[in-house]
């Protein structure tokens, strides 16, 4: 079996070698965000509007900005990766950004370390669902709305109970109601729903992540004149 490779802090480590200690604070708290990014083609997709996104983040919870985060820097180490783990430039990268180890709720530094993380996917493409899906809502839990709802955060309890909750009853995905009972997103994505012509999805004060692909759909729609409410 072929080694995989990841990215912390610069370097690149073989990917079975243990790279935490237990008081790392993503395992502890969820002190952490994420960006999950497409690779399609050799082209890292919307990689600015990630970028942004993984900066509005970590300003509203106070994580210092790492030096290593330019776009000339992070687009070099992510092809780097995607060369040293053969992914032949289609994959989806995973680049997650922690506080550094130390206090208990308060920590000792808002300083970070990062991980990146690729993976290779079979097709080279978006691909187009032709079959649909079977959605069912999951309202165990309600989602709170606040800024941090918006946030792409490592604390992801809602959508884990909702992935579970889809497993048992056969769904394909679940619809997530944030606390005022209106749904707010799906596990994985933001959604989109097409009525006579005009598009309709919830807002950002409606509790959902500021999802990238998001503001690409709705960027893309207003370009073609359509009404999105």
């Amino acid at each position: 079996m072929a080694t995989t490779f990841v990215n912390y802090n610069g370097n690149i480590v073989d990917a079975a070698e243990p790279l935490f200690s237990h008081s790392n604070r993503a395992f502890r708290y969820g002190d952490a965000v994420f960006e999950t990014i497409r690779l399609m083609n050799g082209e890292i997709l919307y990689f600015e509007k990630h970028l942004a996104r993984l900066k509005t983040g970590m300003n509203y919870l106070g994580m210092n900005w790492h030096e290593d985060f330019n776009f000339q820097n992070l687009y070099l180490l992510i092809r780097h990766l995607d060369q040293v783990n053969h992914l032949k430039g289609n994959g989806r990268i995973r680049l997650e950004v922690f506080r550094e180890d130390g206090g208990y709720y308060t920590p000792n530094s808002n300083n970070v370390s990062y991980l990146i993380e690729s993976e290779g996917l079979n097709e080279k493409e978006y691909q187009l669902n032709e079959t649909g899906l079977k959605v069912d809502f999951f309202n165990e839990v309600a989602k709170p709305i606040h800024r941090l709802s918006n946030i792409k955060s490592s604390n992801a309890l809602y959508y884990v109970m909702a992935a579970i909750h889809r497993k048992k009853t056969g769904a394909d995905d679940c619809i997530i109601l944030n606390a005022a009972g209106n749904i707010a997103e799906a596990i994985s994505s933001n959604v989109f729903v097409v009525a006579k012509g005009d598009v309709f999805t919830p807002s950002l004060d409606q509790g959902c992540v500021s999802g990238v692909m998001r503001e690409v759909v709705i960027e893309l729609l207003k370009e073609k004149g359509k009404k999105i409410t």
